[in-house]
């Protein structure tokens, strides 16, 4: 199945609707860009399903409970300050 389409200026493509079929892809479904031959100029495209992504959110413990990622930002830099430069 050899379908073209366009990259926009904002670097985005639409994956043609036989593509997504074929895939079974549905909204909210995340893709990976894995195996990526500059030199090629290829590159392997995986779908994720939204499902996997959800399953997983929350697995992950941090030390920073916040949900501003700027202040997240901040807070993540203090531990890493801590943990690296402050070890003497």
């Amino acid at each position: 199945m050899d379908t073209i389409t366009t990259i926009t200026t904002k670097g985005q493509v639409t994956i043609p609707h036989s593509v997504r079929q074929a895939l079974g892809t549905k909204i909210g479904d995340k893709v990976s860009f894995t195996r990526v031959l500059p030199e090629a100029k290829e590159a392997v495209i995986k779908i994720i399903p939204a499902h996997v992504v959800e399953e997983l959110s929350g697995s992950l413990s941090s030390k920073v409970k916040e949900n501003d990622h700027k202040k997240v930002r901040v807070e993540a830099g203090k531990l890493l300050v801590n943990k690296y430069i402050h070890k003497k």
